[in-house]
């Protein structure tokens, strides 16, 4: 214990602060917390597309009956009437006759900062060519900005305009005409975005209007809309947003902000509270695009709208066009028109559908990340890292169930990304710390490898530990499968001698092992009475199909001596005597080699098709009646006078076919048969029956059992296949390719 530090502090100390990866964990987890405290653009960049994920995931249901109508100035309409802006009197016209049809609101996203340059006064002064009779008629016409404010006092309309910092633009005298905002609590307007100009439209139409509105959508720094400022501020005036001006005209009363030291918590309207962050800005819940809501604005002006489409509604007028440039991205949908944010916006308000995402939300969020921070760093040590695992996941799947509830239940946004990230970045943090290791690496070939390897190759790994590459390489290799037939039955034989039968599988396991390292192979594993082995890896070995195959040779030489002595053991035992004979298959091909598992425990092992042939091949030897079947790349490369071709197969589990080989040792050390004969007939009967020449087949067949009257099981398959397809005939499809059924 350190001198000078009470007991009761230096264990807790070394409880939290013992290790060094503790340390720096600790020191993560502060700047986390700082960072999110401070709310940095790139945290609140990632927070915002998880909450467009809740959107998407769950969007707010679309109303069966709309209460809100876009009138589209679209593409049908351009082409019809011809170039955005058209003339005002033809608005003037529009706003007549949605206010006949019954529209409670007309918002108008856009805005008239100029005088209609199709005037007919204006025309008459740029017009060249009239005489002057005609030149005075249009003097005397009322202008266009005129029809317009007179279809407006007869109609209850929001005009809109937009905010700008640019010094250039010429400033309105909207701000003297709006309406004032009154507030309680704080004054709002230090928290409300401020703008140097506000740009509305020419007097005459705004004197005409119930309203004013800044139609200015501001965008996160992904260009995607999440959330709208109710307000803008413009020196002392508050500004309100075309949706909220549209509600206040709809109902006929004035707007109110709620607002503290901590900045504003809402707006009212029509006394209904309308929930905000820190600054006014209103987080929108958004539907999928509704297309039944919007009508084309020629359908207006030719007299094809049904009234009911209108009566009642709040009507915005807007474009979908592309030409016009206002399509926008929303979490639901990556491009809109701008009109639909405005119109999500009134959707939200209406349906009483606000999402809510305030400081306190914020304060639990912080709370949780230090609280699951200080919950690894503690206990970590103790428990272990997988463990450990299993609580991070627990506590990530309960905080992303406790935010996908909140979301769709209660309307709260929770963040769950920033505790998330932290608790797998302390996790691998405390779990490098724990289990790093000093560099070890020529211990490490000689732990890997001494109970797989000739001591020769494990000395050679040593002196070029370079050619291991440590974590996976692509090698064309062979791999070989041993595994002992009819096990069942000889260990039957020990069920009262369990150590006999583990000394049956050493004796078994041992010459065979030395066999195959003496060829240069690599024991992969030992599974039960098989063993499973490769060649070409860690070291280059150019011919190791031939090894590969000279192995399996030697394995089935060697098991006579083995029989031999287990039946001189039986003998004296008592025991009956069952002879061991095994199966082997031999492929080659590409795979991934290398150590796999983990940190903690690894093998060197192989993955990779061409392995998984060779144990299905393995599994084929009993089938055909062949001690060591060998797949098509391994008999490339091999003496071809000791191979014959046994059948084109799909082995189980795969569906492209393969060509089989059986070796044939023992036909060739036995001088009364002959193998070029039986080769030939072979392939005689392969080729016949491949082209459904039955009785070719069946003769070559028989042919064959009499020049090798020992390979009984394969030309006995093949007489059934031959005798079940004379009844049942392949389809046209067949081409001679068996589908095996079992491993």
């Amino acid at each position: 214990m350190r001198k000078g530090v009470p007991k009761f502090i230096l264990k807790p100390y070394q409880f939290l602060f013992g290790s060094i990866g503790q340390k720096v964990a600790w020191s993560i987890l502060v700047l986390i917390l700082s960072i999110h405290y401070f709310n940095s653009p790139i945290v609140e960049g990632v927070r915002n597309r998880s909450f467009d994920i809740y959107q998407r995931l769950a969007p707010r249901a679309p109303d069966k009956v709309s209460p809100v109508v876009v009138i589209d100035i679209d593409e049908k309409s351009l082409s019809r009437i011809g170039q955005w802006p058209w003339p005002r009197d033809m608005l003037a016209e529009m706003v007549k006759r949605l206010t006949k049809m019954g529209a409670a609101v007309i918002g108008f996203d856009m805005v008239f900062p100029e005088e209609d340059r199709l005037s007919p006064p204006l025309l008459a002064k740029s017009l060249r060519g009239i005489d002057q009779e005609t030149r005075d008629k249009l003097s005397n016409l009322k202008s266009n900005d005129e029809v317009l404010a007179n279809a407006l006092k007869r109609s209850r309309v929001v005009l809109g305009g937009f905010v700008s910092n640019d010094a250039e633009t010429v400033q309105t005298g909207t701000l003297d005409r709006l309406p004032s905002i009154n507030w309680i609590g704080k004054n709002p307007n230090r928290f409300v975005r401020s703008a140097s100009q506000f740009v509305g439209n020419v007097d005459v139409i705004e004197e005409a209007a119930s309203g004013y509105a800044n139609f200015t959508l501001d965008s996160d720094f992904d260009g995607i809309i999440r959330r709208i400022p109710l307000l803008t501020r413009v020196k002392d005036k508050l500004i309100p947003i075309l949706g909220l001006e549209v509600l206040r005209v709809a109902t006929g009363q004035n707007v109110l902000v709620k607002a503290s030291e901590n900045g504003i918590e809402g707006i009212v309207v029509a006394r209904t509270l309308i929930p905000t962050d820190g600054f006014g800005r209103m987080w929108i819940r958004y539907s999928k695009f509704d297309a039944s809501k919007y009508v084309s604005a020629v359908d207006v002006l030719n007299g094809s709208l049904d009234p009911r489409k209108i009566s009642g509604k709040l009507v915005l007028f807007g474009t979908s066009a592309t030409g016009l440039k206002d399509l926008r991205s929303t979490p639901v949908n990556a491009i809109v028109p701008g009109v639909e944010v405005h119109a999500q916006m009134l959707h939200t308000v209406l349906a009483g559908d606000h999402l809510f995402r305030g400081d306190l939300m914020r304060a639990v969020e912080w709370l949780i990340i230090l609280v699951a921070g200080i919950m690894l760093i503690a206990f970590m040590p103790l428990a272990g890292a997988s463990t450990t695992f299993f609580i991070l996941l627990s506590m990530t799947g309960m905080s992303i169930g406790a935010a996908a509830y909140l979301f769709v239940e209660k309307s709260i946004l929770m963040d769950v990304t920033l505790f998330t990230g932290t608790s797998l970045l302390l996790y691998i943090v405390l779990v490098y710390s724990n289990f790093r290791s000093a560099e070890q690496q020529r211990s490490q070939i000689r732990s890997a490898f001494a109970h797989y390897l000739s001591p020769a190759m494990v000395s050679r790994l040593m002196d070029s530990p370079d050619q291991l590459q440590l974590g996976g390489e692509v090698r064309t290799m062979s791999f070989l499968f041993c595994d002992i037939r009819g096990f069942t039955g000889i260990s039957e034989q020990f069920n009262d001698d369990p150590k006999g039968l583990t000394k049956l599988i050493n004796d078994f396991l041992t010459p065979m092992t030395d066999i195959i390292l003496n060829h240069g192979g690599t024991i992969d594993k030992y599974m039960g009475d098989c063993i499973m082995a490769f060649w070409n890896a860690p070291l280059d070995d150019p011919e190791h199909q031939k090894n590969a195959v000279e192995a399996a040779k030697l394995m089935h030489i060697e098991l006579n001596n083995v029989n031999e002595k287990t039946r001189l053991k039986a003998e004296a035992a008592g025991r009956k005597f069952i002879p061991i004979n095994v199966g082997i298959g031999i492929n080659s091909g590409q795979c991934v080699v290398g150590n796999m598992g983990s940190e903690q425990r690894f093998d060197y092992s192989v993955l990779g098709d061409a392995v998984n042939l060779a144990a299905r091949l393995e599994g084929q030897c009993k089938a055909y009646g062949m001690e060591t079947i060998i797949g098509p790349d391994t008999a490339a490369e091999v003496d071809q006078s000791t191979i014959m071709e046994l059948d084109l197969i799909a082995v189980k589990g795969k569906s492209e076919a393969v060509r089989i080989y059986g070796c044939l040792e023992k036909e060739n050390a036995a001088a009364e048969i002959s193998l070029p004969a039986l080769k030939e007939t072979n392939q005689l009967m392969l080729d016949a029956y491949r082209s459904r020449q039955w009785t070719v087949a069946r003769d070559a067949a028989r042919k064959c059992l009499v020049i090798a009257p020992h390979l009984t099981e394969l030309y006995s398959l093949y007489l059934e296949r031959i005798e079940n397809y004379e009844v049942n005939a392949p389809g046209a499809e067949w081409s001679g390719i068996f589908a095996a059924t079992t491993k």
